[in-house]
């Protein structure tokens, strides 16, 4: 029922009901002990989300599971994308210079935070599932495929690929085409959650969805990335450096944000 409905009621409507239940929210969570980047508000909790399977704490994921104060009750940020704001403001290019970015499998907060550089020549794009048509992305949202990208080689300037690598079955496709795509003084910010108790990535081909969510934690990702992510990329031709938020905020900045100080950010360049 709900997939029909999704395809029924137009795009906009459904974004003129989120804004107006974001704003209600806001109203009923406002207050002064955490403030979100991207919309500014301020608010004396934020919501809480992800999962809380036991397997999130089994396996300590980073970026993944229950989090307290994870969504910003107003324009729906998550603290993985408060954490992305933080590092993409320390890139002074973002001022400057004539950019072009690929934004995959973009979260609304990051999107409209990007629209506002008039410097940035913007994409964005996912491969559709049924349930997100018409209902989650707006029609300036392609449909792209990671392993086939159809964009010349040295393309973009900058890759925004935020939790999508582990719904992919075909990885080694995937980071070929990020590498081709983009620009040799490009670069790429390619986060997935990583398993901080296990020291390699665990991927076994051809499981159940069943099996898959035991194994990885939901059904739809092919591995669990461990602390080998970093030497992964670089196998696959990349440099790797990372970031984390203490390396520009203080404590009280991060806990005021509502930021995760154990997650690093990763950025590659080719």
């Amino acid at each position: 029922m709900k997939k029909y409905l999704r395809k029924l009621i137009p795009y906009n409507l459904i974004h003129l009901i989120r804004k107006t239940k974001g704003a209600i929210e806001a109203f009923i969570y406002r207050g002064n002990n955490f403030e979100c980047p991207f919309c500014k508000n301020k608010f004396r909790k934020l919501k809480d989300g992800g999962e809380s399977l036991p397997f999130f704490k089994d396996h300590k994921i980073i970026g993944g599971g229950r989090r307290i104060n994870m969504l910003c009750p107003y324009c729906l940020s998550t603290d993985r994308d408060r954490l992305i704001y933080f590092y993409l403001i320390t890139r002074k290019e973002f001022l400057k210079k004539q950019l072009t970015l690929l934004h995959v499998s973009p979260e609304s907060s990051v999107k409209s935070f990007l629209a506002k550089f008039p410097n940035i020549n913007y994409y964005s794009g996912d491969k559709f599932e049924e349930r997100y048509q018409g209902f989650y992305y707006d029609k300036t949202t392609l449909n792209l495929d990671l392993t086939n990208l159809q964009f010349p080689n040295d393309n973009f300037d900058i890759i925004i690929c935020n939790h999508v690598l582990e719904h992919i079955k075909e990885e080694k496709k995937a980071l070929f085409e990020i590498k081709r795509v983009l620009k040799y003084n490009g670069w790429a910010i390619l986060q997935v959650p990583i398993a901080n108790k296990n020291k390699n990535t665990i991927e076994y081909q051809n499981l159940s969805s069943k099996k898959r969510e035991s194994i990885y934690g939901q059904d739809d990702h092919m591995r669990l990335y461990g602390l080998d992510y970093a030497d992964r990329l670089r196998s696959n031709g990349f440099i790797v450096d990372t970031w984390r938020a203490s390396d520009l905020l203080n404590v009280n900045e991060i806990s005021k944000f509502a930021l995760n100080s154990e997650e690093k950010v990763y950025i590659i360049k080719k």
